[in-house]
């Protein structure tokens, strides 16, 4: 077992990996010789940053381990009902970036929903608050997240929305699913600790990559 301080060392090393994962990856993705090749890396993002945030968990019960896939079922049924049916997002559907698909649908999006989901959650762990306040926070923390990650998505490729812009019908979705998967999520897991000091990290290199590639996107426009 590693000591405090082999342990505290050992954090700044994988939070310096996260972070460069995104900053490089950013500036790779624009260059046009390796742009395709990096894009085709984001599913082993996702896998690696939440990989991340479970090492850092404090508390792995049998419990918090079906609340996660429970959440990544959830993602992905969700995702899967919305290209299905075009009723709950919109008309959307994904193109092969992010792997192999069950049903039109990518496995990998029930990641991205509790890499978010687990992520923000950590963040109000700690607050004093009812379970109905902190998925309400996690919900929009997802809903704005989202609003970043549609520009990126569509220009490279992960997903498209048939020529047309995102609805609002999207974002709506967005926050109430999200908000009742973090419900459950906090629910199931109100009896231990969720704060994970790799979640900060995670979500602001999260933040900088999008924002990044959506002001790069501008200045092309």
């Amino acid at each position: 077992m590693l000591c405090p301080v082999g342990a505290w060392q050992l954090f700044h090393w994988l939070a310096l990996l996260i972070a460069s994962m995104h900053f490089f990856g950013f500036w790779l993705m624009l260059w046009q010789p390796t742009s395709a090749f990096f894009v085709s890396l984001t599913p082993l993002n996702l896998l690696i940053s939440l990989g991340m945030l479970l090492y850092f968990h404090s508390h792995r019960t049998l419990l918090f381990f079906i609340s996660c896939l429970l959440i990544w079922a959830g993602g992905f049924l969700v995702e899967l009902a919305g290209v299905q049916t075009g009723q709950l997002f919109g008309q959307y559907a994904y193109g092969d970036v992010l792997g192999i698909k069950l049903w039109d649908t990518p496995l990998i999006i029930g990641v991205n929903w509790l890499l978010l989901i687990y992520a923000i959650s950590a963040l109000v762990a700690h607050q004093p608050w009812q379970i109905w306040q902190k998925a309400l926070f996690v919900g929009t923390g997802m809903t704005l997240m989202d609003v970043l990650i549609e520009p990126f998505a569509i220009r490279f490729g992960l997903w498209h929305w048939f020529g047309e812009s995102v609805p609002l019908q999207n974002y709506i979705a967005w926050l109430i699913t999200g908000t009742i998967m973090a419900a459950v999520f906090l629910y199931l897991n109100q009896k231990i600790s969720l704060k994970n000091r790799m979640a900060a990290v995670v979500l602001l290199s999260q933040c900088f990559f999008f924002c990044a590639h959506n002001l790069a996107i501008w200045f092309v426009a």
